[in-house]
């Protein structure tokens, strides 16, 4: 068994798992590092093959090195839940994802073009359920749903050796507060900590994330505690404003006033794009009387 997290765009965002029989690599992190990806990858490997890819969500900072990992193996199995298979199968989701991509580059390596891939390149060749099992040898992952971060969010839970790769529902380590998990809910605050609380159970030896490096992350025992806690602070927040009578637009300034700081690696206009959903996601289900 080895772990190992290839640098592509930050060190973290991808985790390649080595077992005995079998590799995978969770999530694929942005297009424009995805050629540097892949060489890492193959140093690992060598001359085995990588089995499968398995994504924890859609989002594009997560799905958008796909195509570069296909052309390198191309009998790789994408694995993903249902409703990520049909967002990903979606043309307008591609153009989106080329959309980010092509900031990403802006941002980060101006001197090139985005490749823009065909749909087909991002197609999901498993689809991944409660209790499904991802066998690599000494290694055996349960598929566990977890949304709240996006719908189609699952963890992955090493049953042999007690390691889980939490998924981003559950929130993020901040790098320079690792006593702080901050909030990553974005379809459904609900959701998020009915997830958190799924997972809290678990006996585990080590969590690891998507953004976050090995090693970095509280000791389990309180990860989960601490995520509960900075949820609630976040809630508390957005509606104490909303219930003071705030527009929605001064709302989410304050929230990007508090909480992009924090957002270590993140580009600004990608923690926007999820900041206005996550504010109007507290909103809506305060409005739906699902939480108060």
């Amino acid at each position: 068994m080895k772990i190992v997290q290839p640098y592509g765009y930050n060190i973290g965002d991808t985790t390649l798992l080595i077992g005995s029989e079998k590799a995978a690599i969770i999530d694929t992190g942005m297009e424009y590092c995805s050629p540097r990806l892949v060489e890492e990858i193959k140093k690992e490997l060598g001359e085995r093959p990588l089995d499968y890819i398995l994504l924890s969500h859609s989002h594009y900072d997560h799905v958008c090195g796909i195509p570069a990992i296909r052309r390198a193996w191309p009998e790789v199995k994408v694995c993903a839940h249902p409703h990520a298979a049909v967002i990903l199968a979606k043309e307008s989701v591609r153009d989106f994802l080329m959309r980010m991509s092509k900031k990403n580059y802006e941002e980060a390596d101006p001197d090139h073009d985005v490749v823009g891939y065909p749909l087909s390149d991002y197609k999901v060749d498993v689809e991944l359920t409660e209790g499904m099992k991802i066998d690599l040898g000494d290694m055996l992952f349960r598929v566990i749903e977890t949304p709240g971060h996006t719908k189609c969010c699952i963890s992955f839970y090493d049953e042999i050796n007690q390691i889980l790769f939490a998924s981003e529902s559950t929130g993020i380590i901040n790098i320079a507060d690792p006593y702080s998990v901050e909030p990553t809910f974005v379809s459904s605050y609900v959701q998020a900590m009915a997830s958190g609380r799924k997972l809290r159970p678990l006996p585990v030896k080590m969590i690891l994330q998507s953004h976050r490096v090995m090693g970095t992350l509280i000791e389990p025992e309180h990860y989960f505690e601490r995520m509960e806690c900075y949820y609630h602070l976040t809630r508390d927040i957005v509606l104490s404003m909303y219930k003071d009578g705030l527009d929605f637009e001064r709302i989410l300034k304050i929230y990007a006033d508090i909480f992009a700081s924090r957002a270590e690696g993140q580009p600004y206009f990608a923690f926007m794009v999820n900041a206005k959903a996550a504010v109007g996601t507290l909103i809506r289900e305060y409005e739906e009387g699902l939480i108060s």
